[in-house]
């Protein structure tokens, strides 16, 4: 489960990653099921692709990409055009982009969450997707063999989509992850079959209840938006508590997700930013030169996480479990 979080998730995703396997065995490209939400829609396409754990980890931290790396990653920049779409602000439109969400809420009370609602009465965004949607229609071409999920939120009545799963509406891969990304009121919309969509991290930041009663082992998540320890120090400064306050939210809806998901006998093992890790990745998820030193404190975190709680052991066996011969 790769979750939410901007340039800033992408980095925290690839530190985890890389830490993860270094330290396991374990190669996230192999899962039975990758579940990407916004920035992890763009990891796990990554991943499905073929792109290595540390090659991940390297991107983000200008190291030295392995052959197929290099030849990955050209493919996305030549396709994207290595443009950055939010290194600008695009205009905002004055009225709400689906002011029928109200209504949709109200029928149906507890399913469309606030985030969603918010989104449909946000103004529509106006900054294109398309680089987004060419970079991971150049890493795949075509819907990966592998199970691969992608939620998005259809903009009209706030409810959560999963693309590629059984029943979804058909999509590429590139359409579904920029719908994905498409965060509200600054992306535009992506309209896939007359349907518009936006960012699934308006319904919950990481999405692992999909997964709930699928009767998977282990699943792993990685949550940039959540917290990991004990409740910080409220800060003075406004932007500083307003971050606080979207990050106990989102780790009280992973919590819940959480116990939903074990409640079916399945574990899980979740890795959010440690106090350290938030003081690196500051206030803006879209900070690119905060990439490297978000991947380096988030990969270091994970390998004492996994030292400490004996993760290391655990998840090193199931993995030689799952690639062993019946």
């Amino acid at each position: 489960m790769l979750g939410a979080g901007g340039v800033a998730g992408i980095a925290f995703h690839a530190g985890v990653l890389a830490a993860v396997s270094e330290a396991t065995g374990f190669d996230p490209r192999q899962v039975d099921l990758v579940v990407g939400t916004s920035a992890g829609s763009v990891t796990a396409a990554g991943l499905r692709a073929g792109v290595s754990s540390s090659d991940l980890y390297a991107r983000v931290t200008d190291g030295k990409l392995s052959a197929p790396g290099r030849a990955l990653f050209a493919a996305v920049d030549a396709a994207s055009g290595g443009g950055r779409p939010m290194d600008r602000l695009g205009r905002l439109r004055p009225l709400p982009a689906a002011p029928g969400v109200l209504w949709s809420a109200g029928r149906s009370f507890g399913r469309v969450r606030p985030g969603a609602l918010l989104a449909g009465l946000l103004p529509a965004g106006r900054t294109p997707t398309d680089a987004i949607s060419r970079g991971t229609d150049a890493l795949l071409p075509a819907w990966p063999e592998m199970p691969t999920w992608v939620c998005a939120v259809r903009l009209d009545d706030g409810r959560r989509v999963v693309f590629g799963r059984s029943g979804a509406p058909p999509a590429s891969l590139g359409q579904a992850v920029a719908a994905s990304c498409a965060i509200p009121g600054y992306f535009a919309p992506v309209v896939v079959d007359g349907t518009r969509y936006v960012d699934g991290g308006a319904h919950s930041t990481s999405n692992l209840a999909v997964v709930a009663d699928r009767g998977f082992d282990l699943v792993i998540v990685s949550a940039p938006m959540s917290r990991a320890g004990r409740r910080p120090a409220v800060p003075g400064a406004l932007p500083a508590v307003l971050g606080l306050v979207g990050r106990e939210v989102n780790r009280v809806v992973l919590a819940s997700e959480t116990r939903r998901v074990r409640s079916g006998g399945t574990e899980v093992v979740a890795f959010a930013p440690t106090t350290a890790d938030r003081a690196v990745m500051g206030l803006n998820p879209m900070d690119m030169g905060r990439r490297g030193p978000v991947a380096r404190q988030a990969y270091e975190s994970a390998l004492r996480r996994l030292e400490r709680d004996e993760l290391q052991a655990r998840l090193g066996a199931l993995e030689r479990a799952r690639r062993s011969p019946l």
